[in-house]
């Protein structure tokens, strides 16, 4: 008689933080940290170490939590919904969820403001990386505890991923003196880059927003203009005299073919949701929306830091393909 082999130990946790969808939260803070090094030092380097660690340390931490809180908030709908879930299964307690959720977005507060001054001469505003870390955790509980089911959720969603950019960012040095506009030490061409994927996203989370049931077409267009929207401001950010986020080794015609390009897959997969709308398709533009966030920092790498930093980022697609196929990421 055959028998069921037991599941290991690791893969509940490895579904209730969306383990794959990490490598995202990893290329976000690798592709800022990058352009920022290179800024400072004419060539792009993860040095100091233990800075950068501390940036993809608290930025883990934070999204992780976010993922638990998420399945915390939700659980009475995904008991209807999705059943084998973790915490609806019953094979992680909502109370450890919790509990691991709020114990990480303290410590990757706590990581991100300590990495400001592990080397006070590095960052121009030591203290940035912790006021960002604290304004993406806001903006977590915003989206998990009260704006998620409201037509804010995605502006939330959004959020996030917007302050996760700029957590990598946090720590560059000061501005060239010509900046023609900055806010708290951030160019327009940082905030473009990071505005753009953080409006990229927000389309992604109205798109996504039914997709476990049959979703409405005209909900689904307005999430596909909203993320359109969003890559334009992504594909603009390195045109917009930026002192840090400006393209070093390729011409503007080769930036905006290799965005075009990019984005082709994306817009595929939304046409093909939009023109039917069942829960597979959905998901699937989804899932394709968030790959492609390695691929859009891993471009935006190498326009501005080279082909050898790009390869490290794109190479993230690699985990996130293989967790993929035992962990889900919607």
């Amino acid at each position: 008689m055959a028998t069921v082999s037991a599941e290991p130990a690791w893969l509940p946790y490895f579904q209730l933080f969306r383990l794959p969808n990490l490598f995202t939260a990893w290329a976000d803070i690798l592709a800022g940290y990058l352009a920022v090094s290179q800024f400072s030092s004419e060539t792009a380097s993860l040095t100091p170490w233990p800075v950068f660690l501390c940036l993809i340390a608290a930025s883990s931490l934070i999204y992780s939590a976010g993922m638990a809180l998420n399945d915390y908030y939700d659980l009475e709908q995904d008991r209807r919904e999705r059943p084998q879930r973790p915490l609806p299964s019953g094979r992680i307690s909502p109370r450890l969820a919790a509990w691991l959720g709020y114990q990480f977005l303290l410590i990757g507060v706590v990581l991100a403001s300590v990495a400001g001054y592990l080397y006070s001469d590095l960052a121009a505003i030591p203290w940035r990386g912790g006021a960002v870390a604290a304004a993406l955790v806001a903006s977590v509980l915003l989206y998990d505890a009260g704006l998620k089911a409201t037509v804010f959720g995605a502006v939330a969603m959004g959020s996030c991923r917007f302050f996760n950019l700029l957590l990598g960012m946090s720590l560059a040095g000061s501005l060239a003196g010509d900046a023609r506009f900055s806010l708290v030490g951030y160019d327009m061409g940082q905030l473009a880059y990071a505005g753009g994927i953080g409006v990229y996203i927000a389309g992604v989370t109205w798109f996504a927003r039914t997709e476990a049931k049959e979703s409405a077409r005209p909900m689904l267009i307005f999430g596909f203009v909203v993320l359109i929207i969003g890559l334009g401001l992504f594909v603009a950010s390195p045109l917009l005299g930026s002192s840090i986020i400006r393209l070093r080794s390729m011409q503007t015609f080769g930036w905006c073919g290799l965005m075009t390009l990019l984005a082709v897959s994306i817009i595929r997969r939304c046409v093909i949701a939009i023109a039917d709308p069942s829960p597979s398709n959905v998901q699937v533009a989804v899932k394709q929306a968030l790959l492609s966030l390695i691929t859009l920092n891993a471009g935006l790498v190498l326009a501005v830091c080279g082909a050898f930093w790009a390869v490290i980022v794109a190479l993230l697609i690699v985990p996130m393909l293989l967790l993929g196929r035992w962990v889900y990421s919607t």
